[in-house]
């Protein structure tokens, strides 16, 4: 609880939106299933997830596996800086998208996504999810999820000095995840399993 109490206060969030992983790969398939899933139980017509195509296989593959369960995934075009088409978001964006998850710093080019304010903006008032896969930029650049307006943030121990085998889930106070483990009810019951508590501690 004290490691949780430290990684708020770097994202400027509250201790019980912050639910412990084994890294990135299943922060990010945490946000972009169990966000898609539980916005779809609220909500059965939402069934499409957008994500860039510039964004790293943790999140693409989690998404492409949502059509295996009735979910319509939908690969964004982007530009020459691998940032995704602002006609192509606008687009994606609507009372039928669950959620749409965008890399904020490319793990290939370092490219910064400056408009995710803006896109999380209208997403949220479209009722869509948005999930940030922040893995590349915590401990490099700030970070804010209140100052990014996104719903679902990710990152990993080991890309800023700690060890590999913890990793973050940043839910917005209110976000519904369905768990990808269930049965101990650890992390209040959106992520089964005993933490591996020297890797979160480290």
């Amino acid at each position: 609880e004290g490691a949780r109490r430290e990684v708020a206060s770097i994202l400027g969030v509250h201790a019980e939106e912050v639910v412990f992983t084994s890294g990135g790969t299943e922060a990010d398939a945490l946000a972009v299933v169990g966000g898609a899933r539980a916005a779809r139980a609220a909500e059965p017509d939402r069934t499409r997830v957008a994500f860039s195509a510039a964004e790293h296989a943790a999140v693409r593959e989690a998404a492409l596996s949502l059509g295996g369960l009735g979910f319509e995934p939908v690969e964004l075009p982007v530009d020459g800086c691998g940032l995704p088409r602002a006609e192509a978001l606008a687009k994606a964006i609507g009372p039928r998208t669950a959620l749409v998850s965008l890399i904020l710093a490319n793990n290939e080019t370092g490219v910064l996504n400056g408009a995710l304010p803006a896109t999380a903006r209208a997403a949220r008032n479209a009722g869509v999810l948005v999930h940030a896969d922040a893995v590349q930029a915590v401990g490099k650049v700030p970070v804010s999820p209140a100052g990014l307006g996104v719903d679902l943030l990710s990152f990993t121990a080991h890309k800023l000095g700690g060890p590999r085998g913890a990793g973050v889930l940043w839910a917005r106070d209110g976000v519904r995840l369905a768990p990808l483990f269930v049965g101990g009810g650890q992390e209040r019951g959106r992520r089964g399993g005993t933490e591996n508590v020297a890797a979160i501690v480290g």
